[in-house]
């Protein structure tokens, strides 16, 4: 067994020597070699090192990126908010860089979320709009728990919430990362998603974010037991879309727009807003709270008093009679059915986002053929 396990370590070190030179000194440290006592355990943990170094040698993808120099290769333990927040101070003072990935020469906002994460072994993408789709969503900034990302912006900007109302960014050209007020609170909030759910380790599992209009988003695919999985919420409100349709006698494709268009622009959720008058108290779910102009309801539509552009409050607010305004605009264009999705969508909408569309065909297409009898 000692033969066996000292080999695997000098396999060990020569592979990480390979992949990432810096950290052969840490693989290679005398209180990782192995020891009769304890065989078992050193066994686990070796192996597991061997595996994420043979892997990387290997080119493939790992689940996480390797932990920062003096750090051996994580093979167990726990992630928790707590961590990632504590480490994120560590870099306060650090220059703001456009496109900055090196603390030693300065940081821009995603390249500082994404290193913090790396100091703990966990593989975040490098930039903002890509950031916006890793981890699970958080409805409300009243939720929001250290170590998640606040996104602002429509996917321009991206922070770490520290707790207590406050944050840490690397936050533009001439400043250095600082701890602040979250400013969040009171607008230009996108989305926050949790990387590290519920103090355990992460993998970094990606599940579709979004609404880049700026309604905080919580996606669709993300812990549902349902149909791609949507939750039981989200389920019904894109079974009465696709049960409006075929009452309607329309084809399934514009089923797939709206339902394409609701995720993209509220996570198939219910969204109340607070300058929506009796909005909050239509809403099924209270911490469904959006912040985007007077949008509400499950495409966003604007209501402004008693009625704007989209109808009454009590129309927004209800599956089927957003749905139907939602479709009285789509089958106005002429030639609907053959548009891309992206563009019929952007059609109905106007969004300052025109492309965001596209992203959730597929998984429009999905949900429309498990819930429609005639398929997608």
């Amino acid at each position: 067994m000692d033969a066996a396990l000292g080999r695997v370590q000098e396999i060990q070190t020569t592979l990480v020597q390979l992949v990432h030179p810096r950290l052969a000194a840490s693989a290679a440290s005398p209180t990782s070699s192995a020891s009769t006592a304890g065989a078992s355990g050193s066994t686990s943990a070796a192996l597991a090192s061997f595996g994420q170094a043979l892997a990387g040698a290997l080119g493939s993808t790992p689940t996480t990126a390797p932990p920062s120099a003096g750090t051996l290769l994580a093979t167990s333990g726990v992630t928790t908010g707590d961590q990632i927040a504590a480490d994120a101070q560590k870099y306060v003072g650090v220059p703001y860089l456009w496109g900055g990935t090196d603390p030693s020469k300065g940081l821009d906002c995603s390249g500082f979320v994404q290193r913090v994460y790396q100091d703990l072994g966990i593989s975040l993408p490098r930039v903002v709009h890509d950031q916006m789709q890793a981890g699970t969503p958080v409805s409300s900034l009243a939720d929001a728990k250290p170590g998640d990302l606040l996104i602002s912006f429509g996917g321009e900007h991206v922070a770490i919430y520290l707790g207590n109302g406050k944050a840490i960014d690397a936050p533009v050209p001439g400043q250095t990362i600082q701890v602040r007020d979250a400013w969040e609170k009171y607008g230009n909030l996108t989305a926050i998603r949790r990387v590290v759910p519920d103090g355990t380790m992460a993998d970094s599992t990606v599940a579709p974010a979004v609404s880049a209009g700026g309604s905080i988003s919580t996606a669709s695919a993300s812990g549902g037991t349902g149909v791609a999985g949507l939750d039981a919420s989200q389920q019904q409100y894109a079974q009465a879309i696709v049960n409006r349709v075929a009452e309607r006698g329309l084809p399934t494709q514009a089923a797939v727009d709206a339902i394409s268009t609701a995720l993209q622009e509220s996570s198939l959720r219910m969204y109340w807003n607070p300058k929506v008058a009796g909005s909050k108290a239509l809403a099924p779910d209270q911490s469904a709270e959006g912040t985007d102009g007077y949008s509400v309801g499950l495409f966003q539509q604007q209501v402004n008093g008693n009625a704007f552009s989209w109808g009454t409050v009590s129309d927004a607010m209800d599956p089927v009679a957003s749905t139907d305004a939602f479709l009285n605009r789509l089958t106005a264009n002429p030639g609907w059915q053959s548009m891309p999705v992206t563009a019929a969508d952007q059609a109905v909408q106007g969004s300052a986002y025109p492309d965001a569309y596209a992203k959730w065909e597929a998984e429009a297409r999905h949900i429309v053929s498990a819930l429609s009898p005639m398929g997608a």
